[in-house]
């Protein structure tokens, strides 16, 4: 079995839990890190001997299948672009990156590549959400899509990061950390593509641990379909006493699905005839190769993504579940889109 060689790049929150996630698989190791501030602690404590304050570096030293991009957004583009050049596949935290022409120049240039790239969306990794996408014809068509990405962990004043301004987060600071995987997640389960958007956003504190701030505390999104269906959606991280909500009701002529948002493998299938059913599903065929793997929680999805990814590096002809650079593009496109919206409080079209 051939082990694949990984480095990260970044070395924050989420970083931890690709670390975490992919020892968790027998066929990758993490062999080296980079970060560019207290990169000596961080590598003692997560126990990688290797590490690099300059992750260019770390490409050029340690013959990696591949990277794992976790860092602020502003950097995205230029990282990424040094790896695909220099032969390395790439698996990029969402956003893209900080706006749409560095995703329009990363995605061309992913196009003459032979890389495999991949924007790591992980709802799309929950068992639930994958039983549902394969299980979508059964609603009929699908006429409403409504929901929410809610978080609490911003609600106070006194939290500030580095999303909270343009410069490091880009244009939108909701809409592109976790509006991204909502809309990613419905156009997954339904097929269906968003074309024009109208949307409103409300920033409640001007000032965040008193730095000034200049993105948006809460988004509020009405959308349109390529296939005719009428959305609409409340994406905020300041709602208190919430922890992290992602809520959809996907409703169709014969039938609805339902996801209350409280945890990640329960949901509601509504018939018109026969009422609700409650549906739990907790096993993902990862690999579509009849082997079930738990994929209930944050982590087992993260790893389940990346036992798809891992195995589509061997296997060029698998089809993967992974957004790729093309729907990264598209979500670029998307957020962009909104926060037009947001300016002109007029329908743009995406």
């Amino acid at each position: 079995m051939k082990k694949y060689k990984i480095g990260i790049i970044g070395i924050g929150r989420i970083a931890h839990v690709h670390i975490e996630a992919l020892r968790k698989l027998e066929n990758v190791q993490v062999v080296a890190i980079s970060s560019r501030s207290n990169i000596v602690k961080k590598a003692n404590k997560l126990g990688i001997e290797k590490y690099y304050i300059n992750y260019k570096e770390m490409i050029d030293n340690e013959n990696l299948d591949s990277v794992h991009i976790t860092s602020s957004n502003d950097v995205h583009f230029e990282m990424a672009s040094y790896a695909l050049n220099h032969g390395v596949n790439v698996i990029l935290e969402k956003p893209m990156t900080l706006n749409f022409d560095e995703a329009y120049k990363l995605y061309e240039l992913s196009t003459q590549k032979p890389n495999i790239s991949k924007i790591h969306f992980h709802n799309r990794f929950y068992a639930i959400n994958q039983y549902i996408k394969n299980n979508i014809d059964k609603i009929g068509d699908i006429i409403s899509i409504h929901g929410e990405y809610t978080q609490g962990w911003a609600a106070s004043p006194d939290i500030y990061n580095w999303r909270d301004n343009k410069l490091y987060g880009g244009n939108t600071r909701v809409i592109a950390d976790v509006g991204t995987h909502y809309f990613d997640l419905i156009e997954f389960l339904t097929g269906h593509l968003i074309t024009q958007v109208s949307a409103v956003f409300k920033t409640v504190f001007d000032k965040r641990a008193g730095v000034v701030v200049d993105t948006e505390d809460i988004g509020a999104v009405i959308y349109k379909t390529n296939f005719g269906a009428i959305g609409s959606c409340l994406i905020s991280q300041s709602i208190i006493g919430l922890d992290n909500k992602l809520t959809f009701t996907i409703s169709g002529t014969k039938a609805t699905f339902i996801s209350l948002g409280m945890d990640t493998k329960n949901a509601i299938y509504a018939d018109i005839m026969e009422g609700n059913k409650e549906l739990s599903v907790t096993q993902l065929n990862t690999l579509k190769d009849g082997k079930l793997h738990d994929a209930t929680t944050f982590v087992e999805s993260f790893r389940e993504a990346f036992r798809q990814f891992y195995h589509e590096l061997g296997n060029h002809e698998f089809k993967s579940d992974y957004a790729n650079f093309k729907d990264g593009l598209h979500s670029m496109k998307l957020i962009d889109a909104i926060y037009q919206s947001s300016i002109t409080k007029k329908w743009v079209k995406v």
